[in-house]
């Protein structure tokens, strides 16, 4: 058992430092604030102005944090905040840094240094913010959206047919929804032990419905369909992914899961309903 709590924990914070990037095409927008922590006041310099009409110009779709769209207000997960941060420099040197972070605070993309020599402030940022554009400017940014990324997933696996032998789950479904996200009436016949795992790069967004079953908890999909089984473990918000090299755990009020096949894998943020 201290076996297994040593292991469990050490799992996690080896997890916290695999975070690889994110790709950029996974977000509809961009959301501009109004102003910057280094400013003084808002919109100093125009500087958050012109990060709205650069990201715009190079291809993205950005906003004010006033002036969100329908989609983007009911899911922020669609957007990634943009900061600016300024870079100390000599005297002579202004240097500035775009970062974009996705909905849980990760960061997903940092620009390059944007530099300027200009002594007077109003023209040192804007050419140094441009300079650091560049980084955008070069992307061949294109929003795919992920009902488009989850299809050849799905087909990827079924081809593997004649290499892994997997079992699927028998389930019947009888679904009301009195309020939009609120799934009742589950029925799931679940063979023990043969429950198939699915990729975590699918769970990506996507609503799971925790339901307990005698060692752990079953993640079932709004089809409804098990996706995944979670084992207990003696930690408290850590599961064992059954049938993988990974594990569930809750941090800082989110649920992840960070999967170790001899090679540390990207801690993904998941949403479960408990």
């Amino acid at each position: 058992m201290l076996k297994k709590i040593i292991f469990t924990v050490s799992f996690i914070l080896i997890s916290l430092y695999g975070i690889a990037q994110k790709n950029i095409n996974d977000y509809k927008y961009i959301i501009v604030p109004k102003e910057y922590n280094f400013s003084k006041s808002e919109d100093q310099y125009q500087l958050n102005s012109l990060t709205k009409f650069l990201f715009n110009k190079y291809g993205y779709d950005a906003y004010f944090t006033d002036e969100l769209p329908e989609d983007l207000k009911s899911d922020r997960c669609l957007a990634l905040m943009a900061s600016v941060t300024n870079e100390k420099g000599s005297m002579f040197k202004t240097k500035l840094q775009i970062e974009l972070k996705d909905c849980y605070d990760a960061v997903v993309m940092t620009s390059k240094i944007g530099e300027s020599r200009i002594k007077t402030y109003d023209k040192a940022y804007s050419q140094a913010l441009r300079d650091a554009f560049e980084t955008f400017k070069e992307l061949e940014y294109s929003y795919v959206a992920e009902e488009e990324t989850e299809k050849p997933m799905v087909a990827k696996a079924e081809t593997k047919a004649d290499k892994i032998e997997t079992k699927t789950v028998e389930a019947t479904k009888e679904v009301s929804k009195k309020e939009e996200g609120t799934l009742t009436g589950v029925l799931v016949a679940e063979k023990e032990n043969n429950v198939k795992v699915e990729s975590p790069n699918k769970v990506k967004r996507e609503l799971y419905y925790a339901q307990e079953i005698a060692n752990g908890f079953q993640l079932v999909n709004s089809e409804p369909r098990v996706v995944m089984v979670l084992l207990n473990t003696a930690a408290i918000d850590v599961f064992i992914v059954k049938g993988k090299s990974a594990i569930v755990f809750k941090e800082d009020g989110f649920w992840y899961y960070s999967e170790n096949d001899g090679e540390l894998g990207e801690k993904k943020s998941m949403n479960i309903k408990f």
